[in-house]
């Protein structure tokens, strides 16, 4: 009789271990076991009520214990509580149809897998059972590559459909419209957009859902509970923050710990969202605005792989915003340099025609024969000179205005620093304007009582006061002109009003662009570059440049500069 020596090892299964270290094969009447004795897998051979009569080696080693342990009882009472009850059902069934059957068990607490065959022969049961938990730990490595693979292919179709559908056009609104189009329904049931105003508020610029009606029910919530950029959830936060927020499941108790009033959740809660994506547009380190995927009808779940797609598509979206903005930035600069050109023509054309006029009349007064009284032929040629010193004076000024711009551009403007009083400087400066202010009617009233002194560049002062003081006359004619200069212990400011046209809100942060003219040129010269430039010096000398206007009632500049230049 052959012996097989076995080696105590805890069963896998049921943890028990052998109770001893040989063990003697029981015969099985009419079968040779010296084959099953050799197979790997775990064999036993039953009678067809499920006695055990036959248990092979590899089947002592998985179970832990001794073939004759095992031999005589009812085969299912050998494995896992779990699996007793479907190996008995498929027991009984091919002992009594006689035809074979395999099935696979799954034993979660352990995460593994075994496979199970049972066939009828000779009036007896076979039972073979392989652990193919390798085998299905690569399966499922395999899946979840093909399945990755199948989703990247996926994702990659649908953002090259992307790209295509949003370089179609250079238009802000059109792009980001088309965007929430392209994404319902295939990456979630509504899709919205939200750009950021420079007034702090939030702009909803496109929306769209599977179901229409929700989008004017969104859009009425929106009404009454607009968007703000100091929320710390959704997409005021990532407005505000740059960065994705993802939330997978909405539960009641996020949205209690989020949105503390009640009449507001409710609202919340109507819309019916279970999950969402907001991902930001971001171009050149600027968030230009906010991608929100929303589900709705609870068909699908968002993973990892949505938030990256998400994101892609958002970089596209943001690289095309950023390209239809410069186009726009490009064609508005040719607009603005076809107008400079043309006002710059006129401007430029206007006092070389007076001081052509003037210096002819003056060569036929000299050439003209003696006979005018000498005192009213003085006086004649006085009144031209002085013409041609103005024309002479606003073409020195307005090619000035080109230098500066020039420097400027190229970040050349130096400032030559040294001690100074604004409020002595102002009030030498403003007796200058006299017959400029009588000509206009402007009376001019300087309040400038102590000393305000720093460190400033002196030429670069007195053309900032030179372009506010030739504003206000300009826009102010016929109204009467205020200068204030004042100081504290930190700064200065030099403030200029004006009871003049006027600015509307809207039109105050274009004020200070170059080439912008806020008035008609037909009425009001210059080249538009004033403002420009005093912001420019303004900022070089580390202050800022505030204005308070509204049409018809004037407008006030107020230059503020810190006394001391920043070590």
């Amino acid at each position: 009789m052959t012996r097989i020596r076995t080696v105590r090892v805890d069963h896998h299964l049921t943890g028990q271990g052998l109770a001893s270290a040989d063990a003697s094969p029981a015969a099985v009447e009419g079968l040779d076991t010296v084959l099953w004795d050799q197979f790997p897998e775990s064999v036993s051979i039953c009678a067809t009520d499920g006695a055990c009569l036959y248990a092979n080696p590899a089947m002592e080693r998985a179970f832990g214990s001794l073939r004759e342990e095992m031999l005589g009882r009812l085969l299912w009472e050998l494995y896992p509580e779990a699996l007793r009850a479907q190996l008995q059902q498929r027991f009984v069934r091919v002992a009594a149809a006689g035809a074979p059957e395999d099935f696979e068990w799954h034993f979660a607490s352990q995460e593994r897998w075994f496979m199970l065959r049972l066939f009828r022969g000779h009036g007896r049961v076979y039972v073979f059972s392989r652990e193919n938990t390798s085998e299905k730990k690569q399966e499922a490595i395999l899946r979840g590559l093909y399945d990755e693979t199948r989703r990247a292919q996926r994702h990659a179709a649908f953002l090259a459909q992307a790209s295509e559908v949003m370089t179609s056009s250079l238009e802000h609104d059109e792009i980001l419209t088309r965007l929430t189009v392209l994404a319902v329904p295939p990456l979630a049931d509504g899709c919205s957009v939200d750009v950021p105003l420079p007034d702090g508020r939030v702009r909803r610029v496109a929306m769209a859902h599977v179901r229409p009606e929700l989008v004017e029910r969104a859009r009425a919530f929106h009404e009454r509970y607009p968007i703000l950029m100091d929320q710390t959830y959704g997409v005021g936060k990532v407005l505000r923050t740059g960065a994705t927020e993802f939330v997978p499941e909405i539960r009641p108790e996020l949205l209690a710990r989020t949105i503390p009033d009640e009449a507001r959740r409710q609202a919340t809660q109507e819309l019916g969202m279970t999950a969402y994506i907001v991902v930001p547009l971001m171009s050149r380190g600027r968030v230009l605005g906010a991608l929100s995927l929303i589900n709705t009808e609870g068909g699908r779940r968002y993973t990892q792989a949505d938030v990256r797609l998400a994101e892609d598509l958002a970089r596209r979206a943001a690289t095309s915003l950023d390209n239809g903005r410069l186009y726009t930035e490009a064609q508005e600069a040719v607009r603005a340099r076809d107008s400079f050109l043309s006002v710059a023509s006129h401007e430029l054309n206007t006092p070389l025609t007076s001081l052509t006029l003037n210096v002819q009349a003056l060569r036929r007064q000299l050439e003209a024969p003696a006979g005018s009284p000498g005192d009213i032929a003085s006086e004649s040629v006085s009144n031209k000179v002085m013409a041609v010193q103005r024309q002479l004076s606003r073409l020195s000024g307005l090619v000035r205005e080109l230098l500066d711009v020039s420097r400027i551009t190229a970040g050349k403007l130096r400032l030559e620093r040294e001690p100074l009083d604004l409020a002595a400087l102002t009030r030498e400066l403003v007796p200058r304007y006299a017959e400029e202010l009588s000509r206009a009617g402007c009376a001019l009233r300087l309040e400038a009582p102590g000393p305000a002194t720093g460190v400033w560049d002196r030429l670069r002062i007195e053309q900032v006061l030179q372009n506010l003081l030739s504003n206000a006359i300009k826009y102010g004619r016929g109204h009467p002109i205020e200068v204030h200069v004042g100081a504290d212990a930190q700064r200065v400011w030099l403030s200029v009003r004006d009871e003049g046209v006027g600015i509307a809100e809207e039109a105050q942060p274009r004020l200070f662009h170059r080439f912008e003219r806020l008035a008609s040129e037909r009425h009001y010269g210059g080249l538009g570059l004033g403002l420009w430039i005093v912001r420019q010096i303004v900022d070089a000398m580390d202050g800022r440049i505030l204005v308070r206007s509204a049409p018809g009632q004037g407008s006030t500049f107020t230059v503020e500069l810190p006394r001391q230049p920043p070590e």
